[in-house]
């Protein structure tokens, strides 16, 4: 018999020690509802959860994205929808006018009315917007193509051109450091336009954004702003192209759901001249409003198309969101059931453990009767 070591309650110490790590990982897993709490509880099941997890985050975004776009092709819808009705009562006027049974006098009042609905169509053309993005005057969807001077000016950035006009090149220019001046063509030009806003000087570190909102511009500057500092930088815009909305987690052209949106202006639809306050001019307007009431159309279904196409792209990123959040679920998540059965088990094998130890610590006193006797 031997005091110095007691090897059985060395044992059930051990076993002890073992069974209550057990029991806190078990803890761990029924209060926060999950298996995985840390990678050592299964390192390639964690890897694989939280690509999963990252998958359907994406998900979630692009389907937001799919009802954020259609409610982008809901206004263009609405606004489309009001320039075809007024077609319809310019054609209606240009067709009275075109007959003989009024007269120059009565012509000179549908002129009036005619005149007016042209001014309309201009109207909500110009504010039909989503988020500042004018949607129907052939800007919606054109870019920064990165070949402007601005692009390579140390401390500028985020340069957005919702609002700009395709193709086309916009040049700045200072006459101090807090006045910035952003051109659109030649002075003196048809489509000159130019706007000067008062920045700050700004400072190391400090941020600043320049919007050139008469030209659909802006701009982020960080840094000190010279009087020469952004003086003679472009921002040229690319072509107009089809607007792109991104409706799956990928970053290939399967996740993208593309539209083009017709440019309605006056000039584009073909009556920026029409005039019917003569009969040739009102038999000449009903060729041109034929022609941009059938451009209408075309876009009313370009628009129809590419809403029922998102409403199936919605549905599809949902429905894989499901899965994806349902695959993550059977490796991250814990069964409740089987967790708190083995913590039942180990609650057991702890006081059993622990009446052990206790049995253990006092089989050694059977020594003392021999040192007594």
């Amino acid at each position: 018999m031997r005091i110095q070591t007691n090897q059985a309650a060395n044992s059930a110490l051990r076993n002890i020690g073992t069974t209550e790590a057990a029991a806190t990982r078990q803890i761990q897993r029924l209060s926060s509802g999950f298996r995985l709490n840390r990678s050592a509880d299964d390192a390639a099941g964690m890897s694989i959860a939280n690509k999963l997890r990252s998958d359907g985050r994406a998900l979630q975004q692009a389907q937001r994205n799919a009802g954020q776009a259609s409610s982008v092709l809901q206004i263009a819808d609405g606004a489309v929808d009001t320039v075809s009705k007024i077609l319809d009562r310019m054609k209606e006027l240009a067709v009275e006018s075109g007959s003989a049974n009024v007269t120059d006098t009565d012509r000179t009042k549908i002129q009036s009315e005619f005149s007016s609905l042209q001014s309309e169509i201009t109207r909500v053309v110009t504010n039909t917007k989503y988020q500042g993005q004018t949607l129907l005057n052939g800007t919606f969807g054109v870019q920064d193509s990165g070949t402007g001077t601005l692009n390579a000016i140390g401390g500028v950035s985020n340069i957005q051109v919702s609002g700009a006009a395709a193709s086309t090149t916009y040049t700045i220019a200072q006459s101090a450091a807090t006045a910035v001046t952003m051109t659109k063509g030649t002075s003196g030009t048809s489509g000159f336009v130019s706007q000067t806003i008062t920045s700050s000087a700004g400072g190391a570190g400090v941020s600043q954004t320049l919007n050139f909102d008469k030209l659909g511009i802006s701009f982020s500057y960080t840094g000190t702003l010279g009087a020469a500092t952004l003086n003679t930088g472009t921002v040229i815009t690319s072509a107009a192209s089809a607007a792109t909305f991104r409706v799956g987690s990928g970053a290939n052209s399967d996740d993208e759901v593309q539209v083009s949106l017709t440019n309605l202006s006056l000039s584009s639809l073909g009556l920026g001249t029409s005039d019917v306050s003569t009969y040739s001019g009102a038999v000449s307007a009903i060729s041109a409003l034929d022609g941009a009431i059938s451009t209408v159309n075309t876009t009313v279904g370009t628009i129809g198309a590419a809403q029922n196409r998102l409403d199936y792209a919605s549905a599809n990123v949902a429905s894989l969101y499901e899965n994806v959040s349902a695959a993550e679920s059977v490796i991250r998540d814990a069964d409740m059931a089987a967790e708190y059965t083995q913590y039942s088990k180990l609650q057991i094998l702890q006081q059993a453990g622990t009446a052990m130890l206790a049995q253990a610590n006092s089989s050694s006193q059977g020594v003392l009767s021999l040192l007594r006797g």
